[in-house]
């Protein structure tokens, strides 16, 4: 690829704008894999960022880590990937020798690389050979573009050690959600998914969750208690931001029950919650953040083998330029997972 080359990437210069720009693709070191990329998904980080909600992030950038495409160009010490061929890269680039990093959580690596001027809402991406996850021909790019957050559902889900036949409830049927459902399920729970959004319940029902509940309409509570005989949630996934939901939430778990904390909560809040019924009712309340290699090869695993469905989600595909229109589409919670065609599967 010449160097002279140049490529499509949607650049914000600063919170609330972006633009498209024509760019040099990015240089390959030796290390180093170029992919073109097919499709990015928006993620509610992007748009919280975009948005200027998020004093971490830096300006300009280019935004984008749900990523799925082919091999572009290959740097000169990289063995075993073709041109072509299709991938999903991780989009932070993880140090590898931190105490988190060496002790399986480089999910909280203490000094990641962020792809600031490298994001997925660009026709090229570059990240170093060991970020690949190389897929299978037959495997959907649209699928592959949400191992990343499938990673970080199926960490979640992992936290709550899930036996068969033990009930999880799942509140907040986003994309999120629905992920959360179909890898419970496959965990063998049986899933109380709630959603006051009648095209969320729906979507859940058709995903196999066993009851679907409008906490609006519905005491959720009670609906618990009539399908588990009075025990109580063994597991909940809570997707949504709320400090007030995890103290409601928290109510229905059974007797040595466990709470996932799955979504961040903004502007930071107080949980008032009573120790005594964490101590007497044994209760485990976890927090899970973004995900490991080993939970994106997983994740891909369940993507590539059906078990989780995750173009299922997509309820909109856009093309690149259209990028705005996608966020206001993710902030005003329309529809479900917004993806974003970048080079298709040309």
């Amino acid at each position: 690829m010449s160097s002279s080359e140049t490529m499509r990437a949607m650049w914000c210069e600063r919170p609330e704008t972006v633009e498209m720009r024509h760019l040099p693709v990015h240089e390959v070191g030796d290390d180093d894999v170029l992919v073109k990329v097919a499709y990015a998904a928006i993620c509610p980080w992007d748009v919280r960022a975009y948005s200027g909600l998020s004093s971490a992030v830096a300006f300009p950038r280019i935004l984008g880590h749900e990523v799925a495409g082919t091999v572009a160009a290959v740097g000169n010490n990289v063995k075993g990937l073709e041109i072509g061929q299709p991938v999903a890269p991780d989009m932070i680039i993880k140090c590898g020798v931190c105490k988190a990093c060496r002790t399986g959580r480089a999910n909280r690596c203490q000094r990641p690389t962020f792809l600031q001027y490298g994001g997925g809402y660009a026709d090229y991406v570059r990240v170093p050979q060991r970020n690949i996850h190389p897929l299978r021909p037959t495997t959907s790019l649209k699928a592959a573009a949400m191992m990343e957050p499938l990673a970080c559902v199926l960490r979640g889900q992992e936290m709550l050690r899930l036996y068969p036949g033990e009930v999880e409830l799942v509140v907040g049927l986003g994309p999120i959600g629905l992920m959360h459902l179909q890898v419970a399920r496959n965990f063998g729970a049986r899933v109380i998914a709630s959603d006051p959004v009648a095209a969320r319940r729906d979507k859940a029902q058709a995903l196999g969750a066993e009851w679907v509940v409008d906490p609006q309409a519905t005491d959720l509570g009670q609906t618990i208690k009539e399908v588990t005989g009075g025990w109580g949630a063994d597991a909940i996934a809570l997707t949504v931001g709320s400090a007030r939901m995890v103290e409601e939430v928290v109510r229905y778990l059974a007797p040595g029950g466990r709470l996932n904390i799955f979504a961040g909560i903004y502007p930071k809040d107080q949980v008032h919650l009573d120790p005594n019924q964490i101590h007497y009712g044994e209760w485990i309340i976890t927090g899970s953040a973004d995900s490991t290699p080993e939970n994106m090869h997983r994740a891909l695993t369940l993507i590539e083998s059906g078990q989780v469905q995750t173009e299922a989600l997509i309820s909109h595909i856009l093309p690149l330029p259209e990028l705005a229109s996608g966020f206001e589409l993710v902030k005003n919670r329309v529809g479900q997972k917004i993806v974003m065609e970048v080079n298709g599967d040309a």
